[in-house]
C-alpha cells in the first residue's frame, strides 16, 4: 500500500483521518516489522512520523525493497487480508516511526460509512499504485525515480542505508554509488 501518496487517484483524506482519531499510537524502532511476509495481515495504519518499507526476499535470499511509505502514507498488506491470503511481503520501519494503527476488519466496516463506492475506491488506488510503480521501473531512468524520491523524501539517507535506496530503485548498489557521485560533481 505504500507509493499511494505518489499516484494520488483519489483523497485518502478521510481513512487518514479515521485512522489517526480511532486508531492507537504505536512507535516502532529501526528495524521493527508492522506486518510479515507469509502471514496474515490484521492490522493497517497511517504513518505519523517516520517512514516504512516493503521488502521481500529475493530469489537468492537478500531482501529487496519494493516499495516505501512515508508521512500520511497507509502501512499494511491490505489485499492479503482477503480470504486465504498472506502479506507478500515485510513492512519493516526505516527508522524510529510513529503510526496510528487498527484491525483491518474495524477499518473496513468503517469505509462502507465514507460512502458507498470508497471500498472499491480504495483497492483501485492501491493496484493503480503498484501497477504505475511497475511502470516506473519499466519506463523512468534510474535518475528520474532517485530524483522523484530525494523530492518525496530529501533527507532519506539520514535514515536509509544506501542499499536499501539502491534496492528500492532497482539496481546494485555499485550502480547507485557511482550515480551518486556522478551527481555530486555535477
Amino acid at each position: 500500500m505504500a507509493d499511494l501518496k505518489l499516484y494520488d487517484v483519489f483523497d485518502l483524506t478521510p481513512l487518514r483521518d479515521f485512522l489517526r482519531s480511532n486508531g492507537e499510537p504505536r512507535v516502532f524502532s529501526k528495524g521493527e516489522c508492522f506486518c510479515r511476509f507469509g502471514t496474515p495481515s490484521q492490522k493497517i495504519g497511517v504513518v505519523n512520523s517516520g517512514g516504512f518499507a516493503f521488502m521481500r526476499p529475493d530469489y537468492k535470499g537478500d531482501n529487496q525493497t519494493c516499495s516505501l511509505a512515508f508521512r500520511d502514507e497507509l502501512v499494511g498488506a491490505y489485499i492479503s487480508r482477503m480470504p486465504g491470503r498472506v502479506a507478500e511481503f515485510d513492512v519493516c520501519a526505516v527508522c524510529r516511526s510513529e503510526i496510528s494503527v487498527m484491525p483491518v476488519d474495524e477499518m473496513i466496516a468503517h469505509i462502507s460509512d465514507i460512502s458507498p463506492t470508497y471500498g472499491y475506491e480504495f483497492v483501485y488506488a492501491i493496484a493503480y499504485g503498484f501497477m504505475m510503480r511497475a511502470i516506473a521501473y519499466r519506463c523512468e531512468s534510474v535518475d528520474a525515480r532517485y530524483t522523484e524520491l530525494l523530492t518525496r523524501v530529501p533527507d532519506i539517507h539520514r535514515f536509509m542505508s544506501n542499499s536499501a535506496i539502491a534496492s528500492y530503485l532497482g539496481v546494485t548498489r555499485e550502480t547507485f554509488a557511482r550515480m551518486r557521485a556522478k551527481n555530486r560533481s555535477m
